[in-house]
């Protein structure tokens, strides 16, 4: 076979030869050009070294990505799948650090070229990896690409958190805030946008809670700005109604108290790979006070921060019996949005009637209209009724059986799990032992077993992850019960349940051994609930609705044409005199008062006076000032001297009144 510069052979001139290009930040691709330049000129080396042009492919779609991850470079793995096809003679990049910075990543190219018989070449030469002294070379440029990586992190790292020690280090700064022409961090000019958060602290004062500061934004039709650049070069900002996502990170944002943070957020690795986790302070890496300006001190900051922790309440499927004679209080999902449904309270007539209320989407978004709100007291029954005529003693031996069978399946279940982690962990300890006895100067055969050992570490973890999600997903409904005391449960049930004397709080616990959660949609005339069971067993039944009060009685027919009659004169509270006036009664035989009227006119679609004058062109007090040329006062007191001869109606007792438009 004829040979090319002792190591090339026409073998590797007839397949494709790979010039793989890549920098690690886009930064540097449009900065660092010499360097795109110098990789893209290899080409003309292979060309010298006996490859023709269409034979060289360029991979460069992983320009500005890091070599130290493979799961982001999408050419780097186009590469290693052409190579694992021995399509491929040659792999050309300026240094070995062009194709990876990971000793793993840069150990398994090895193998697979190793295998397909394709050398590397860069600019210092050409390395076959079949090769004793060729591998132990690449070895060591793999090493040092790895730790050079390192070495770059860590300067950086350093050169960060130094510069952030003396408060220097530019973080995104939040709305309120920019940088000056020096880097310093000041008070954005824009008063507008100071107004705006000073008003917003002064909210919280007010409301005490970000919940109570959603309404008060909405009631009051406040809003906050956004900036669209996230900090750095402000230059559009938009306002926007605050969710409560936005106002609590607000409160916990120390720079408002002229605090200087640098390391509130730390990344953690994770069997999932890294993540960003929230710090407490005394991990923050740097804590400067008095760094800036601010818009609160640093005692109301501590002050917010402890009433956002009093204030908390976690968010779980089911909440612990609490106070309340609410049955399904912390048990109730609302089957429009998904989310757990609080329990209110209405007294009426000495009794605490409760509601079921999802306000969900009102507090985190618009701070009014409820999702849904359910009279509690009709479910509550019906609930404790499924429960009573559910648990049955056949009911009971038939979940004795059910759960013998669970339980032989689980046994067989936990048997699979735990072989697999003893054969992990026996693998484990077997590459573990062979990699302790290799001589540490055969860097080689010590490299690739420390790969399989941490191999076989991966493997255990996974094992032992599915074996911990395997208990975790068990559920046992029966465990060391008596039988006999089972069979006998649904009278004790029954009894706990008819007996007044019973704590309302040992019946929510009860009522948690058998039932998981329940899930409502309120409908016109009825309530549907989804009644979940602890073991997976569910049933969907219908719960009339509650009826309101003041719909069991009929109001006269006559009397509903009278308030419509009057209607177009007369204010609600002259209405209901009318009335009293001519005898007429309301549907529970008593006296018609305002709201009674009131009622009657919402529920036959009769128009107020107001509304009726409105579609008459009549004017507000406000409208026909300004027709008129003088303020609303003058317009009052010209009505009351008599001046004004237009016609006017009152329009309710408070004192509002319409104009004729002229």
């Amino acid at each position: 076979m004829e040979c090319y510069n002792n190591k090339l052979s026409i073998e590797h001139l007839k397949r494709k030869a790979i010039l793989y290009i890549r920098q690690s930040t886009m930064r540097q691709v449009y900065e660092n050009k010499e360097s795109t330049i110098q990789q893209y000129a290899l080409k003309e080396k292979l060309m010298n070294l006996g490859w023709n042009d269409e034979s060289i492919i360029i991979i460069d779609s992983d320009l500005g990505q890091s070599g130290g991850k493979f799961s982001e470079r999408d050419g780097f793995k186009q590469l290693v799948a052409d190579v694992g096809s021995s399509e491929v003679g040659a792999i050309a990049s300026i240094e070995c650090s062009r194709l990876s910075r990971s000793s793993n990543d840069w150990g398994r190219l090895m193998e697979i070229c190793a295998i397909t018989n394709t050398v590397l070449i860069d600019a210092d030469g050409i390395y076959d990896p079949n090769n004793f002294n060729d591998r132990l070379l690449l070895g060591l440029k793999g090493t040092m690409s790895e730790a050079e990586l390192h070495f770059i992190h860590a300067r950086m790292r350093g050169g960060a958190l130094n510069k952030a020690k003396r408060g220097e280090y530019k973080l995104q700064l939040p709305i309120g805030y920019i940088y000056d022409e020096l880097d310093l961090v000041i008070k954005d000019p824009n008063l507008e946008i100071q107004n705006a958060i000073n008003l917003f602290f002064e909210a919280f004062r007010i409301c005490g809670s970000a919940h109570r500061m959603i309404s008060y934004y909405t009631k009051n039709g406040y809003k906050i700005p956004k900036d669209l650049s996230n900090g750095f070069n402000r230059r559009e900002i938009k306002w926007t109604k605050p969710s409560l996502t936005r106002i609590i990170n607000m409160l916990h944002n120390p720079s408002y108290a002229g605090i200087y943070a640098y390391g509130r957020y730390q990344t953690i690795n994770t069997l999932n790979g890294k993540k960003m986790r929230i710090k407490p302070i005394d991990e923050w890496h740097v804590y400067i006070k008095e760094h800036h300006e601010g818009y609160i001190s640093c005692d109301e900051y501590y002050k917010n921060q402890e009433k956002l922790i009093a204030n908390h309440i976690k968010l779980t499927p089911v909440s612990p019996p609490r106070e309340g004679n609410g049955l399904l209080q912390g048990m109730i999902m609302c089957g429009k949005c998904g989310m757990r449904m609080t329990t209110k309270y209405k007294r009426w007539k000495e009794k605490d009637i409760p509601y079921y209320v999802c306000d969900y989407i009102s507090k985190q978004y618009t701070g009014e209209g409820l999702c849904q709100s359910v009279h509690g007291s009709l479910l509550d029954e019906t609930i404790s009724k499924l429960i009573i005529e559910r648990l049955t003693p056949m009911m009971i031996e038939n979940v004795i059986q059910v759960q013998k069978e669970i339980d032989q399946r689980q046994a067989d279940s936990d048997n699979y799990f735990i072989l697999k982690v003893e054969c992990a962990r026996y693998d484990v300890e077997l590459a573990k032992k062979r990699y302790m006895s290799v001589d540490p100067s055969n860097r080689l055969v010590a490299f690739e077993l420390e790969r399989l050992w941490n191999i076989k570490i991966a493997e255990l973890s996974k094992v032992e992850e599915e074996m911990k999600i395997h208990e975790n997903s068990k559920e046992n409904v029966i465990k060391d019960l008596d039988i006999k005391r089972l069979i006998e449960l649904p009278d004790s049930v029954k009894n706990i349940w008819e007996n007044k004397n019973i704590n309302i709080q040992d019946k929510k616990r009860v009522l948690r051994l058998f039932v998981e959660n329940v899930t409502i949609i309120k409908g016109p005339k009825t309530t549907q609930l989804g009644v979940y069971f602890k073991g997976g067993t569910s049933t969907i039944i219908e719960c009339i609705n509650q009826p309101m009060s003041f719909t069991k009685w009929q109001t006269p027919q006559e009397v509903i044409e009278l308030v419509r009659e009057k209607s177009m004169f007369h204010t609600a509270y002259e209405i209901s005199k009318i009335l009293n006036g001519l005898g007429y009664k309301g549907g529970k035989g008593g006296e018609i008062n305002k709201d009674t009227v009131v009622y009657i006119q919402h529920a036959y679609k009769i128009p107020s006076l107001k509304k009726y004058l409105q579609s008459k062109g009549y004017l507000t007090v406000k409208a026909k000032a300004y027709q008129l040329g003088i303020s609303p006062n003058q317009l009052l007191i010209n009505r009351r001297s008599g001046e004004f001869k237009g016609i006017v109606f009152k329009t309710n007792e408070k004192g509002n009144y319409m104009f004729a438009p002229n």
